[in-house]
């Protein structure tokens, strides 16, 4: 008698065979895939090798330095891309006036290392550029250094304009050794790098009379929050006990310079703004009354000039009068 479950019917003979042939051609597979390569890393063996970044320069050449100080920190470096990493909550005001790079270390008195020092450079571009961060930046305690046209220093930094640099030296702490050696680290910075000797022509259509010494500014954007008011420079005025603000800015042409002004008056009537009673002198137009000061704007050429937030209509019209007169006297 036969023994049956032993033999295999000729249906399961074929699924095996089947089964078989699967797996020979799944390690065939396996074993010629070894000889193809991957296009992406066929491109990754034939690139050149990435050579590993070399050490930054310093942001001034170590010869500078004093004797009495010496490194205390390797250089740093930045670019637009990456300034918010160092400078973050100030990076945009950097960046809206043309930043280009920024180059920074850290210094020490070689005798006291807790006392130490941080040297920046911030290239502007251009000398406005340069101006525009100074003066936005300056400190109200700050005393004239006579360094350069634009200087000044305060308990314990340096603040100054060198051609398209704006330089910010600054110490851990006040200390007289430490802002000797600031002063002098300056000094061979300017000597190395000598600023134009042709100041900001702007500033010489403010008149004189009663302007507040070192009051200049230069708003690169949005100017009294107005997105078209760009390289807006500005001047402080005292007249008795009044404080007046000053402004200039230039245009492509006398009918651009009209527009821009139509422009801005538009703005501070569409923002809460009246027209002011008193009408005061035709050519510079109605004053306008907005948050509880008084604006004056008029063209005069390719200028657009007036006053920002004047406390009363006579210290107005009286800096705006003097600021017109100034801009129709200038050589052509």
């Amino acid at each position: 008698m036969k023994e049956l479950g032993n033999e295999s019917s000729p249906l399961e003979k074929g699924v095996g065979f089947a089964v078989l042939l699967c797996l020979a051609a799944i390690a065939t597979g396996v074993f010629l895939r070894q000889f193809s390569f991957n296009p992406a890393v066929l491109v990754a063996r034939n690139a050149e090798p990435q050579k590993a970044p070399g050490p930054l320069p310093p942001p001034l050449p170590r010869a500078w330095l004093p004797p009495e100080l010496v490194e205390f920190s390797a250089p740093e470096s930045f670019t637009p891309e990456n300034l918010y990493d160092k400078i973050d909550g100030k990076a945009e005001l950097y960046l809206s006036a043309g930043f280009v790079r920024l180059n920074c270390q850290r210094f020490a008195l070689k005798e006291a290392p807790d006392q130490w020092l941080e040297w920046f450079v911030y290239d502007m571009g251009a000398l406005p550029q340069a101006f525009s961060v100074f003066t936005v930046q300056r400190r109200a305690e700050g005393q004239p250094l006579d360094l350069t046209e634009y200087a000044y220093r305060t308990q314990n930094a340096l603040y100054f304009v060198c051609g398209s640099n704006y330089i910010e030296a600054v110490a851990s702490a006040p200390s007289e050794p430490l802002m000797k050696a600031m002063l002098a680290l300056a000094g061979r910075f300017v000597a190395a790098n000598p600023p134009s000797a042709s100041p900001l022509p702007q500033l010489a259509l403010f008149p004189s009379e009663g302007l507040v010494p070192g009051s200049y500014t230069l708003q690169s954007s949005d100017a009294f929050g107005f997105d078209r008011f760009k390289n807006v420079f500005t001047a402080q005025y005292r007249l008795n006990q009044a404080e007046v603000t000053a402004f200039l800015t230039s245009c492509a042409s006398a009918d651009a310079a009209a527009a821009l002004r139509d422009a801005y008056r538009s703005f501070l009537i569409e923002n809460g703004g009246k027209e002011a009673a008193s009408t005061g002198s035709g050519d510079l137009g109605k004053a306008i009354e907005i948050m509880g000061g008084l604006e004056i704007v008029f063209s005069e050429g390719s200028f657009v000039a007036g006053v920002h937030s004047a406390p009363d209509f006579a210290s107005g019209e009286t800096v705006a009068s003097r600021l017109r007169q100034r801009l129709v006297q200038k050589p052509k």
